[in-house]
């Protein structure tokens, strides 16, 4: 005989888990699905553990560049067991909360990997070959999604790894392949190079982070070199050989093949929907030609019942996202006519320095057939980036030259993350260049460029010359 609920979730990731507590505030008699870790992906192999690693290498590339202000510090060096058992330790106490939390909210958890056997009905198989049939008036899928697995390099976990298995520092290499220079591939880039590593990231498009507005690429490509990294763009690997641990890869360039030897790969070339093995068929979902589940703005599949969040959409792959995602579906369960605008929704990029940004890029602001103007400020031209050595910092902004709206924001230098909140509340509002010009930022901090660049759009900065 089958469980019953109002709302069954499948997966407990930042979408899921988010979606499920929602859904008991909400009174919906609620059960969640996971096959493996509460968290997932993010808590466990990317967003957190990933930001322990590059905490500790921003410090110390901070603490040996401090010596051009008086900052003595000789020999710096990285305790590689402290540093995991940091990460691990970070890991355990947020995915033991996320558990607690779905507990407390009182979301029945089932262990196990499902999969649809009917619109209506779930199959839940545990690890020890267990079987439970969940039934439910509504399903929400957040599985996730992962790496793509490209035929000419096999991954083997060894030598050619993946961001899960390079979120463990099995080892430092002493050279290390990055192949993709996505989000996933210049940060863990720029741990292993910290550790001590000499990197080669390898990308096939024209630059490093690609979908990124132009200007942000160009100086996060000046920036990893300046740490000495190599970087071929516009390069695409062709075939590769393991000779005991040790990897030849072949790479076509700009400049012709040229043939490389790896300790260690790192593949990060772009992220498959989780969805093998949900038998999304017996459900009647349809997915796109990536493979990627298609729904509308309130969430909903193809099915009317069934709803998808987070990565195994597609789109913007973010953690946040994928919560806000959730919270849409449940609302839209529960009968509420939330919808989900994408027109918000900031990104960030943990490398060294620091890049955050929201809405469109130059390019495609340009691209949309409307006019556009655009402001620029550096960190040079604000005391706190001078004093704190963040002078190669800057940040842009995209308006609609006729409405004066605000379409993008982009930030290069120390604390992006942070300080793009002011700038999604106001894009959230519909806010213009003038109505961000007008919010005052505290001096000394970065946030001052921010405010400086939206007054530049309109040719207004008060510290530089516009």
């Amino acid at each position: 005989m089958a469980d019953k609920y109002k709302l069954t979730v499948i997966g407990a990731g930042p979408g899921g888990y988010v979606a499920a507590i929602r859904a008991a505030q909400l009174g919906l008699k609620t059960a969640i699905v996971e096959k493996e870790y509460y968290g997932g992906v993010c808590l466990n192999w990317g967003c957190i553990p990933s930001k322990a690693l590059l905490y500790v290498s921003e410090l110390k590339r901070t603490i040996e560049e401090a010596g051009r202000i008086g900052l003595k510090a000789d020999n710096v060096a990285i305790d590689l067991d402290k540093l995991r058992r940091h990460k691990d330790d970070t890991v355990k106490r947020l995915t033991g909360g996320v558990g607690l939390l779905l507990d407390k909210a009182g979301v029945k958890k089932y262990d196990g990997t499902a999969a649809f056997i009917s619109e209506k009905e779930i199959e839940v198989t545990d690890g020890k070959g267990g079987k439970t049939v969940i039934e439910a008036e509504n399903f929400i899928v957040a599985t996730g999604a992962s790496p793509f697995d490209l035929p000419m390099i096999k991954h083997d976990g060894k030598v050619v790894i993946g961001a899960r298995e390079a979120i463990e520092i099995p080892r430092v290499p002493e050279n290390m392949g990055v192949i993709g220079a996505g989000p996933i591939g210049v940060e863990m880039a720029t741990v292993y190079n910290t550790l001590g590593a000499k990197v080669t990231i390898i990308e096939l498009l024209d630059g490093v982070l690609p979908t990124l507005d132009a200007d942000i690429s160009a100086a996060s490509e000046r920036a990893l070199k300046k740490q000495k990294m190599d970087i071929y763009t516009s390069s695409k690997v062709v075939s590769s050989k393991v000779k005991g641990d040790k990897i030849d890869v072949e790479v076509e360039t700009p400049k012709g093949k040229k043939t490389f030897t790896f300790d260690t790969v790192l593949v990060a070339a772009g992220m498959k929907a989780n969805t093998g093995g949900l038998q999304l068929d017996r459900a009647g979902i349809k997915t796109d030609n990536r493979g990627f589940i298609t729904v509308d703005k309130r969430m909903r599949t193809s099915v009317p019942h069934i709803f998808a969040i987070g990565d195994v959409v597609g789109g913007l792959l973010l953690a946040h996202k994928a919560s806000h995602e959730g919270i849409v579906a449940v609302e839209a369960i529960a009968g509420a006519t939330m919808g989900a605008d994408w027109k918000a929704v900031p990104y960030a990029v943990f490398t060294d320095p620091e890049i955050a940004g929201i809405g469109l890029t130059e390019k495609e602001a340009a691209g949309s057939g409307r006019k556009i103007k655009v402001g620029k400020f550096p960190y040079r031209a604000v005391g706190k980036g001078i004093a704190t050595l963040a002078t190669d910092g800057f940040t842009k902004i995209i308006a609609d030259a006729e409405t004066d709206e605000i379409l993008g924001i982009h930030i290069f230098g120390p604390h992006s993350g942070d300080i793009i909140f002011t700038g999604t509340a106001v894009m959230e509002m519909d806010g213009t260049a003038e109505d961000l010009g007008h919010i005052m930022a505290v001096h000394p901090t970065l946030s001052e460029a921010l405010m400086e660049a939206a007054l530049n759009v309109n040719k207004k900065a008060v510290h530089i010359i516009n």
